[in-house]
């Protein structure tokens, strides 16, 4: 017999919408409904209702581990509205979710918080991780319950058992930051690309990737500046102050995080002539009017509302429904810019609703 899983998939939809419709709740538009209804009707699916009354009659319980909203230039607000729309959908199932907040600058932050999960571990069913403290997030994995699943978002740990990722293949990211960084400059002048510590292996490896694609063009001049936003969370604008003093033919700048606004910020406010063109990451408030400006000319987006929402949906496929997950869902490398950005801001909306 069809399971929702299988329903969701031919409509093109997510298991809640196809719950919603199902029990005749929540906002579904018209067509949507129709579709599913349609489905449902030729599938002959019928619901188990022992099963689901046997799953109703208890919680569960996820904890989620990511760095506080704020950071990362609000960054992390956008995979936690994902997340809260999975939740508020999910509490009919008595789904909860309790968030853990962490530093994503400082170890000792993030174990207070990883130490907080660990002492309560009996607790949860399943754990949602962003493991951007690489060095920290190792021995906290090691110490949960090989029986206790666990996702992971926004980056990946190698060497571990975790249920899904979900995010971006970021070498390959780096790559097209790469070729898009060589067709705005043509080869001339300097490439400046900002490499960020405490190490993330994630943003390593974007900037590993934009590396490599130059490799091919040995004329191509790139250098490489480290940015150590744990000292300074202004950084890149004031490394921006000495770059540019040292190097007076830069035509480019490369910064793989969401704190591009502050390159796109320094340029402006000192003119350069002729452009520097930059390229950078993330649909964060602080770049768009940047975006729009044409002082950012590309950013990369990742997606994260749907990482936060497909992976409260991973540990409730799992935990909840017993149904298999895919071990990764790579998301799209999103090229956006000043033309298509209302276009993908309204697509997001929608790939969560």
């Amino acid at each position: 017999m069809i399971t929702i899983r299988e329903i969701a998939q031919r409509a093109g939809v997510s298991i809640g919408t196809v719950d919603r419709v199902l029990h005749k709740r929540g906002r579904v538009a018209k067509a949507t409904r129709e579709k599913i209804e349609r489905i449902i009707g030729e599938s002959g699916y019928k619901p188990n209702l022992f099963a689901s009354q046997l799953s109703l009659s208890r919680n569960y319980t996820f904890a989620v581990l990511v760095p506080k909203p704020e950071q990362d230039s609000q960054y992390w607000e956008l995979p936690l509205k994902g997340m809260k729309q999975a939740e508020s959908e999910l509490q009919p199932y008595k789904i909860r979710v309790r968030y853990f907040f962490y530093d994503k600058y400082s170890e000792s932050s993030f174990w207070r918080e990883a130490d907080k999960i660990l002492s309560h571990i009996k607790e949860f069913h399943g754990l949602l991780i962003a493991p951007v403290l690489s060095k920290a997030a190792e021995p906290f994995i090691s110490q949960i319950p090989p029986t206790l699943p666990y996702v992971f978002i926004d980056s990946y740990l190698p060497n571990t058992d975790s249920l899904s990722f979900i995010g971006q293949n970021s070498f390959r990211s780096g790559l097209l930051a790469g070729k898009l960084m060589h067709m705005l400059t043509l080869g001339k002048g300097t490439i400046v690309a900002f490499r960020l510590i405490p190490q993330d292996y994630h943003l390593d490896d974007r900037v590993n990737g934009f590396l490599s694609y130059f490799e091919r063009y040995p004329s191509i001049q790139v250098k490489t500046f480290e940015a150590n936003k744990q000292e300074d969370e202004w950084v890149f604008k004031h490394l921006m102050e000495k770059i540019c003093k040292e190097i007076s033919d830069i035509r480019g700048v490369f910064v793989p995080s969401a704190s591009v606004h502050q390159v796109a910020e320094y340029i402006v406010q000192n003119c350069y002539e002729p452009k520097i063109h930059i390229i950078g990451y993330d649909l964060v408030e602080a770049n768009l009017s940047f975006l729009q400006n044409g002082v950012i000319d590309f950013l990369i987006g990742q997606r994260p509302e749907m990482q936060g929402y497909q992976g409260i949906y991973a540990l409730y496929k799992h935990v909840f429904l017993k149904h298999p997950v895919k071990k990764t869902m790579m998301l799209p490398l999103d090229i956006v810019t000043k033309e298509n950005l209302e276009d993908y801001t309204e697509t997001e909306r929608s790939l969560i609703s």
